[in-house]
């Protein structure tokens, strides 16, 4: 969940599947990117901390959860689909959903 390239390569995809949730439960054509905040909320939240290292910054717990996802996805453990369907619960956050999402990633490397 270090790898710098993965972690890129989640970004890319998270702000996709974010932008693209976004157009489908407003209607309207949205481009946005996931602030790190958000993501290192969610990892916290989804228990993804206690894989890493001791000493690291907000930036790095929120690097690793786009590392996590873009990791699960290349090996075709989750679909985009599957990722846009928790990023479309609208009763639940942004930092919910990512957790959820995280927490669905999790499951799926532990199979």
């Amino acid at each position: 969940m270090t790898d710098h390239g993965l972690a890129q390569f989640g970004d890319a995809l998270l702000n996709f599947a974010f932008s693209l949730a976004l157009t489908e439960t407003t209607g309207h054509p949205r481009g946005t990117k996931v602030s790190d905040k958000t993501l290192a909320d969610a990892a916290f939240r989804a228990g993804l901390r206690k894989y890493l290292p001791r000493r690291i910054g907000r930036g790095d717990v929120a690097n690793s959860l786009e590392a996590l996802l873009g990791f699960v996805w290349l090996k075709k453990l989750l679909t985009l689909e599957e990722i846009l369907n928790c990023l479309r619960t609208e009763s639940f956050t942004h930092v919910q959903n990512f957790a959820q999402l995280a927490e669905l990633a999790l499951a799926r490397l532990k199979r």
